[in-house]
């Protein structure tokens, strides 16, 4: 029989078990609720006596219409709630028809007492007094007698409610018995018929992450931790074989490294030699042939000097992407508010005839690498810095802000902006949305901002508006995640 019959067969004792249990809590349940209606009826009806008395006594001592309307009132009460009780034993069934009766003798007597004298003379009045004297202790001895009946049902029914809950407190053990039979078996079944299979088959596992490849682990079982087992040693020799497969790999990998590390070496030294002969010998000839070389001779010695300095300059961006990616991380605490100074400080000797207004925020600390988050600040504000170049009054913020509880980060200007509807086109590699002659670049430098963040499992994005600026907003994996939701740049 295989695992799953018998643990359905388990389960189906275990909820047949579990039904009977409910079912017998639910009729104790019920029985205890019932039992606490009755005892809040006639709880009800000991109240509503206890004020028909205390009304009686205030119109037998003043003789006052608004105790005889309370008396009318409360005894309408009374009846209706003597009326609506549901004592279905006898004991408590003849108590409540009593109560009844004499609810009714009460309410005649009452009509009675409140009657006026029907004779005059002082005979007579002394007469009317003896008999309301009389009437009035009837009065309270059946009022005291129908207390009396309307306690022994309070008494009934805390019974009942003690007895019905006994009976669910012999329920629930019971219940808890037969739960604990059943577990007991279903534990057995488990230790038998998984949990030993299951101790091989880890021990199977300790094999083959030992390196034992050729472990076989076979139960000869027919049921679901035979199949698995059955499947386990496929597993093991399709993992052989893989392996075999990802050592031929890396050895490829290793080989193909190699060519991309001589490949960088030869782009970085044997090609920029014919580049700076260009360049050499076209400044040579200016200076040297310059008075013979008319001006668009001039112009085109420029053009191949200025091709082979850009050339150059793409180089080293290219070069650049590589290391990012290739680089290791070694991932500690970096403070972005110190390398935002310094390569602010950096920009500014540069051109220090630019007024740039430089808002950077104390104590920006990430969980990164620092030479790239150098890198990625670096050309962050060097953007900001060349394309605030022809704003008025430039300024170029670095800080945080607070979004869903998540911190993201955000380098912004006020310069001449871009229209978001090419923004995908931002972090491609040699894309450009403003022309070389406007503003000088390579169209790299996003491109490995992009990739770093990558690298850091972060993001990075931007929001612009023509002529309001830029701002790049970014996170980092401890950061967490970036709702994307449109903020607006803070240096507008």
């Amino acid at each position: 029989m295989k695992i799953s019959t018998k643990a359905k067969l388990a389960s189906a004792t275990a909820f047949v078990s579990i039904g009977l249990i409910a079912a017998m809590i639910w009729w104790a349940n019920a029985e205890m609720q019932h039992a606490a209606q009755q005892r809040r009826q006639a709880s009800s009806i000991v109240k509503a006596l206890d004020d028909l008395r205390l009304v009686t006594f205030e119109f037998v001592l003043h003789r006052h219409e608004r105790a005889q309307v309370q008396h009318r009132g409360v005894s309408q009460r009374l009846d209706q709630l003597l009326a609506e009780s549901t004592f279905t034993d006898p004991e408590p069934a003849a108590t409540l028809e009593a109560l009844r009766e004499r609810s009714v003798q009460t309410r005649r007597i009452f009509d009675e007492f409140v009657a006026p004298p029907s004779a005059p003379g002082e005979a007579a009045q002394a007469e009317a007094r003896r008999f309301e004297a009389q009437l009035g202790s009837r009065l309270l001895i059946l009022q005291q007698e129908s207390l009396a009946d309307a306690f022994r049902l309070i008494d009934y029914s805390t019974e009942r409610i003690n007895a019905a809950q006994t009976r669910v407190v012999l329920v629930i053990a019971g219940g808890l018995a037969l739960i604990a039979l059943t577990m007991a078996g279903v534990a057995w079944f488990i230790h038998r018929s998984v949990l030993v299979p299951v101790r091989r088959l880890e021990q199977a596992t300790r094999e083959v992450a030992s390196g034992n490849w050729n472990f076989k682990l076979d139960s000869g079982s027919r049921d679901e931790i035979g199949q698995t087992s059955r499947h386990f040693d496929a597993m093991t020799q399709a993992l052989r074989e893989s392996f075999a497969q990802i050592e031929r790999k890396n050895d490829e990998l290793a080989a193909l490294n190699k060519e991309m590390e001589a490949f960088s070496y030869s782009v970085s030294h044997d090609l920029r030699s014919p580049l700076r002969s260009m360049d050499g010998f076209s400044l040579a000839l200016i200076e040297d042939y310059g008075d013979k070389l008319d001006d668009e001779a001039k112009d085109y010695l420029q053009r191949i000097r200025n091709a082979s300095q850009r050339m150059g300059r793409l180089i080293d961006e290219l070069l650049g992407l590589s290391r990012v990616t290739r680089a290791e991380l070694s991932l500690r605490a970096v403070n972005l508010s110190a390398i935002a100074r310094e390569i602010a400080e950096s920009l500014q000797q540069q051109q220090p005839q630019r007024k740039v207004r430089w808002q950077i925020e104390d104590g920006i600390t990430v969980q990164a690498d620092s030479a790239l988050m150098h890198i990625a600040m670096q050309n962050l504000l060097e953007n900001a810095w060349k394309f605030t170049g022809k704003t008025q009054d430039p300024e170029i913020r670095v800080g945080t802000i607070e979004r869903n509880g998540k911190k993201d980060c955000f380098v912004a200007d006020n310069g001449v902006g871009f229209d978001m509807a090419y923004a995908d086109r931002l972090f491609g590699a040699f894309q450009r949305l403003h022309h070389e002659n406007e503003f000088a670049g390579t169209g790299i430098g996003l491109a490995i901002v992009q990739r770093i963040f990558r690298r850091h499992e972060g993001q990075i994005w931007v929001e612009a508006q023509p002529g309001r600026g830029a701002t790049f907003f970014f996170n980092l994996k401890d950061s967490g995640e970036s709702n994307h939701e449109r903020q607006g740049h803070p240096a507008r």
